[in-house]
């Protein structure tokens, strides 16, 4: 009892330490801490099993160690004029909006403990890149919509501050003005022809950053790279003179494997296209890190800003996938970025879990050891001790428990739950010891003690 007692009372002064540390920091102090941010792209919809998302996906998502979650939101108004409210369904009298639906996923993100950034895909002038090759945006040539966009932005900004896990807006989603003319294009090529169409994207971001400072001074922003935010057209992107800017980068290159149908048709190592170099070269992670992540790396090293992979992934399970996603995640992790994969809970297309029930794979065991990296590269889940991993903690009303070990837990599987003064406040038996969830809201804050076996773990609850 006194060892349990003693133990106790060292977290305790442990824990709140950290707390006040991370208390401390503002929103931007997180950006700057390498490779802090890390999770998944949500949306509003499971594609898989054809229903919106739910607080399980969201608890889920913070179970494996994430703890970003990127919204993706079609915005606040339609891109065609009169600008009206973006409709995201309407049945008979009764309309909901995308910002309705956006609202149910911060409200998710916030019960669940997770940091979340707005991912801003449409406003005025500007459809979803996904709908360029039929809907053109014309925001980028005209100054009217690109005011009206930066007031959204405003806007949206505004209705979720202060709230502390609100960690940034990126403000338009592979912003990719030319997109249906210039696939496959030159740098240079591509870099002439934005300038003959008197595109501007450093000033385009620049006023919708003016806009949103407007609302609120410190929030971080997140402005991509032009086309697709492809990262060997990075050397296009110009830094922004606002110093709370993080800079993002989509990296699912070679498209021709990250995206390759059917499965295991494609093979990492490999051959591939390379815009930049404009020829086939083998991709591996030397080449990725060396020559096709460059422009990224060259533009971190001069400007000394954050960096976010907003996007990486694998659509069907290929030959080396999972060697591929290791190798992205290392480097990410080994340059400080932070990083959320794309997307959660969608299909069947970069469902992990999907491809491990049809192809008897582990992509889903993968993904949860790359939500751990340090500067240094990943820490993958085999190397870890024995113990028990808990999120969110601190918490308020729960805690999901993920208990890390081989052995059988003395007792029939049974948790207990101590409280600073070594007394018994709760047990649990569990079946299993992955994703359990726990509620705590009738506990009176303070620091406890999860015991299992000889493995424990400290928890405060608010």
């Amino acid at each position: 009892m006194k060892t349990l007692i003693a133990s106790a009372i060292a977290c305790i002064v442990a824990i709140f330490n950290v707390a006040e540390t991370v208390s401390q920091q503002t929103k931007f102090q997180k950006w700057q801490t390498p490779s802090f941010f890390k999770g998944f792209n949500m949306s509003v919809w499971d594609n898989y099993d054809s229903r919106e998302v739910n607080q399980e996906d969201f608890d889920s998502l913070k179970a494996i160690g994430a703890n970003l979650v990127a919204l993706q939101t079609q915005g606040i108004y339609s891109p065609e004029p009169p600008y009206n409210k973006s409709i995201y369904w309407t049945e008979g009298t009764d309309t909901v909006f995308h910002l309705d639906m956006l609202d149910r996923m911060v409200e998710y993100a916030r019960n669940a403990g997770l940091h979340y950034i707005l991912s801003v895909r449409e406003g005025p002038g500007r459809y979803d890149v996904s709908s360029e090759n039929t809907d053109k945006s014309t925001v980028w040539v005209n100054k009217t919509e690109q005011q009206l966009y930066g007031s959204m932005l405003k806007e949206l900004a505004a209705r979720f501050l202060p709230d502390e896990l609100f960690a940034g807006i990126d403000m338009a989603v592979e912003p990719t003005p030319l997109s249906t003319l210039y696939v496959g294009i030159t740098v240079n090529d591509l870099d002439s022809a934005l300038k003959a169409n008197s595109i501007d994207m450093k000033k385009i971001f620049e006023m919708w950053i003016d806009s949103v400072r407007t609302a609120d001074q410190d929030l971080p922003l997140l402005v991509e790279g032009v086309f697709w935010s492809n990262p060997e057209y990075y050397s296009l992107l110009k830094k922004q003179s606002d110093e709370r800017i993080i800079y993002k980068v989509h990296l699912y290159n070679p498209h021709d494997f990250s995206h390759a149908e059917p499965a295991n048709s494609a093979q990492y190592p490999g051959e591939y296209w390379s815009d930049r170099l404009q020829g086939f070269y083998s991709f591996n992670k030397e080449f990725l890190e060396s020559e096709v992540y460059k422009p990224v790396l060259d533009f971190q090293a001069d400007n000394v800003v954050p960096v976010m992979v907003g996007e990486f992934g694998l659509l069907m399970p290929q030959q080396g996938g999972m060697v591929y996603l290791k190798d992205i995640a290392d480097i990410a992790c080994a340059h400080g970025w932070h990083y959320a994969l794309w997307m959660f809970n969608d299909g069947p297309g970069f469902n992990y879990k999907d491809m491990d029930n049809i192809y008897g794979t582990d992509y889903y065991g993968l993904v949860k050891q790359l939500m751990n990296c340090t500067a240094n590269g990943v820490i993958y889940q085999e190397d870890r001790p024995e113990g028990i991993r808990i999120n969110p903690n601190p918490a308020s009303d729960f805690i999901l428990i993920d208990l890390h070990t081989d052995k059988m837990i003395p007792g029939d599987g049974e948790f207990q739950i101590y409280n600073c003064l070594g007394f018994c406040v709760g047990k649990l038996s569990v079946n299993s010891g992955i994703n359990i969830r726990l509620d705590i809201s009738g506990l009176p804050a303070g620091v406890y003690c999860i015991k299992a076996g000889n493995m424990t773990k400290l928890i405060f609850k608010r």
